[in-house]
């Protein structure tokens, strides 16, 4: 099978990477001149001209940052693509709206893939997918989908969205308090991982606070979710509810405490380092 990916950051790389282990031919495009080097070692293609990506690709799927950059890739690509278009960008419902509107006027064969977990999971193919869109596309689909992780069928475009949107809102807040009481934990001077043990077992066991919770103790961050991402999505996620008429305030607490962070420099890696600001805090108290 032929796969294009166009976006080779941190998810898409590792979507394609998986891919061509699997036996795919995989093409890649970003623009990003350096990415072609970050896949050395690997069987992945990749080309400068985002055109040639698509030409003869069964899929097409698309892993860029925004719903703004998404809606600019579909209108590039739309002469050439005859795949099926697999779009995993996180986006808003008016970014949604408008991909929609031009999927349409093109005629294109379309799904929402919302994901779920991180990059490591990515380049394994164990990710999660919310899938949106026509039903029978999805059945269609569901090889390459199962490939890149388990896929779930929600619903329509919408509700794939809407359900990306409320499980980054939930996470991010999971993180956060882990981050407030990791200043509590370190105090105790307690073993981190015997930490994390306990806690698993018991009722505030959640997958925060066993994949970031031992970063946050330990101060070692992996690539994940940057901040600015967190932030952006978070956002997304309030124009949405607000779209609808439902005010979410320990969110817009939370959005304002990212900004913050961001603010102080805080986050490249990835949005839990919010604790280092916290750390910051408490020693100045």
């Amino acid at each position: 099978m032929r796969v294009c990916v166009i976006g080779l950051g941190r998810m898409g790389r590792g979507i394609a990477v998986n891919l061509s282990r699997k036996g795919h031919e995989v093409l890649g495009f970003d623009i990003d001149p350096n990415a072609a080097s970050k896949l050395s070692g690997s069987n992945v293609i990749v080309t400068s001209d985002m055109l040639k990506c698509p030409e003869g690709a069964d899929y097409v799927i698309i892993a860029v940052p925004t719903g703004k950059e998404s809606i600019s890739v579909i209108n590039s690509i739309a002469g050439v693509v005859k795949g099926t278009i697999l779009d995993t960008t996180t986006m808003s419902l008016s970014e949604l709206k408008d991909t929609l509107r031009v999927v349409g006027e093109r005629g294109l064969r379309y799904l929402s893939v919302r994901l779920e977990k991180g990059p490591r999971e990515a380049e394994r193919g164990e990710l999660i997918l919310y899938v949106g869109g026509d039903e029978e596309l999805f059945k269609e689909s569901s090889s390459i989908l199962s490939q890149i992780g388990t896929p779930v069928y929600v619903g329509n475009h919408e509700q794939a969205t809407a359900l990306k949107l409320i499980s980054n809102v939930i996470l991010t807040a999971n993180a956060v308090i882990l981050a407030e009481v990791s200043t509590v934990i370190r105090k105790l001077g307690m073993d981190p991982d015997t930490v994390v043990k306990a806690l698993s077992m018991g009722g505030s066991d959640s997958a925060q606070l066993r994949a970031r919770l031992p970063w946050m103790l330990k101060g070692n961050y992996s690539e994940s979710f940057s901040l600015r991402l967190a932030r952006d999505v978070i956002d997304k996620a309030l124009e949405y509810a607000q779209s609808m008429g439902i005010q979410l305030p320990i969110t817009t607490l939370i959005d304002e405490l990212l900004r913050i962070a961001e603010a102080a420099g805080y986050g490249s890696k990835d949005f839990s380092e919010i604790a280092e600001m916290l750390k910051v805090n408490e020693r100045k108290l």
